[in-house]
């Protein structure tokens, strides 16, 4: 599909351009998005195409040679490890950027905190009802991200730490949609990356257990050793199509990139 897509493009510019493909983690999309755009403005003869569908998606689609580039938000699992290795690809991880998770609830919620521990008793069905963490007498309604998503995994590692989700919990398949979700529920609490964060919902500060200092997200390097669900989002590629992904790479890694990551909301 790649080289049919090269060769409509070709058609269209009369010059030769290659297509670099880059798909996975929602969490990175709009990185990712932000970094083709500035790239190809910068004089670039590639065209790159970006699509989300979350970290499992990229990977699958990465195995399958499907796409040139699977953003993730969370480190490659050994099976999928495995998969690369039986099929002879040595996978490159190269870390784009840092992300941390926001706690986000209904903008009326008066809760403005809430500890790691807190977090899973609500996200296990321990806690129930907002009057229980000093709020509201009102029904905890908990979103959370598709068994696919990168940050599902890393909620449930970091947060929930292994324990499984209670069955009320609802499950949104895009990170769009969970701001959405919880902008229109008050008794909603849901958690994404940061960059998706808007004023339609609020951001809760958070600690870690035994912590006594709450903090919202980190928006810097120096804020990440305080903020507890920090987590580094990754681009994997096979080793053989490094030459080609090198100006791409390149400009992500340079001052302008780092720009951009900082732009988006990330951190460099």
């Amino acid at each position: 599909m790649r080289y049919l897509l090269g060769a409509f493009f070709l058609l269209l510019s009369c010059t030769r351009r290659d297509l670099i493909t880059i798909k996975g983690s929602d969490t990175v999309l709009p990185l990712s998005q932000a970094f083709a755009e500035a790239f190809l403005s910068s004089g670039s003869n590639l065209l790159i195409s970006v699509t989300g569908g979350g970290s499992g998606v990229g990977v699958a689609a990465l195995l399958n040679e499907d796409t040139d580039v699977a953003m993730t938000s969370r480190p490659l699992k050994l099976a999928e490890r495995l998969k690369f290795q039986q099929r002879g690809k040595a996978l490159i991880e190269d870390t784009i950027a840092w992300d941390v998770l926001a706690i986000c609830v209904h903008k009326s919620n008066p809760i403005r905190r809430l500890t790691r521990a807190q977090l899973a008793e609500i996200y296990t069905g321990r806690v129930r009802n907002w009057k229980e963490l000093g709020g509201p007498d009102l029904p905890i309604l908990p979103y959370s991200r598709e068994s696919s998503s990168g940050t599902f995994e890393f909620f449930r590692e970091h947060v929930l730490r292994g324990q499984d989700f209670a069955a009320h919990v609802r499950f949104i398949p895009a990170t769009g949609m969970m701001v959405q979700s919880i902008a229109q529920t008050p008794g909603a609490i849901g958690y994404l990356g940061v960059a998706y964060a808007n004023p339609s919902v609020k951001v809760l500060a958070i600690a870690q257990d035994g912590d006594t200092t709450f903090y919202l997200p980190a928006r810097s390097r120096s804020e990440l050793a305080h903020y507890p669900l920090a987590r580094p989002l990754y681009y994997y590629y096979d080793s053989r199509e490094s030459q080609r992904l090198e100006p791409l790479l390149r400009f992500i890694h340079s001052p302008r990139g780092r720009e951009i990551v900082q732009q988006i909301g990330y951190v460099p």
